[in-house]
């Protein structure tokens, strides 16, 4: 390949790349929207599979969008390629906007008066619990160091967590996830299917062309 990288980027440095690009988020949208376009499916699937990764965008279960993005896209039919996309909606930039309005919800449902609706301060608080559990489970196998948590405290320690982030960020995540969703989906599918209809336009053009072109050189042999 003439453009190919000389020297080649590791996989973490193309995933950082991805949720944060470079170059810019402008150039990375609409790369991303160019990509989305020219998807091989119909209008409908790749705007469902795209609505699947918004709406895995706000659960609680970060490191697992893409999973939950590509099964619901499974399950209901849409376009799995699309879904992984979608999940761009929850980016660097979003998600402390998304976690906080997420826990704010969530915990107004719950009639909770909590102040747990710093986006950052959540984030960490999802990192922090994972460390836990990495400390937890290290330990029940009997290689944790010296010092570090027990399997029991990291237990006590989860379900505490479960109670305070998990439970209002899913419900908060339901209650904004399902709109942004549906508008995903409207927003998308007619501007796939404008890019089809024009490629298909291109391509037909150019069919003509070409068979015009054949025709001039057959009349010109004769």
């Amino acid at each position: 390949m003439v453009f190919k990288r000389r020297v080649q980027q590791s996989l973490l440095r193309r995933m950082l790349d991805f949720l944060w690009p470079a170059k810019g988020f402008a150039r990375g949208w609409r790369y991303i929207r160019h990509r989305i376009e020219r998807l091989n499916d119909t209008p409908s699937k790749i705007a469902l599979g795209f609505a699947c990764g918004a709406f895995a965008s706000f659960t609680p279960f970060f490191g697992l969008h893409f999973v939950i993005a590509a099964l619901l896209a499974r399950v209901l039919g849409g376009n799995i390629v699309g879904s992984i996309f979608g999940t761009i909606v929850g980016n660097p930039i979003s998600f402390p906007l998304i976690a906080g309005s997420c826990m704010a919800i969530g915990n107004a449902l719950l009639g909770r008066n909590s102040t747990t609706t710093d986006g950052e301060g959540i984030i960490q608080a999802f990192v922090d619990i994972g460390n836990v559990l990495k400390e937890g489970v290290l330990s029940a196998v009997g290689m944790a160091e010296p010092g570090a948590m027990t399997w029991v405290h990291a237990r006590d320690s989860m379900q505490d967590f479960f109670t305070v982030f998990m439970l209002p960020y899913g419900l908060g995540g339901l209650v904004l996830g399902i709109p942004v969703t549906i508008a995903s989906f409207f927003i998308v599918r007619p501007a796939v299917a404008a890019y089809q209809k024009r490629r298909t336009e291109k391509l037909r053009k150019k069919k003509i062309e070409r068979a015009e072109k054949e025709k001039a050189a057959l009349n010109a042999a004769e």
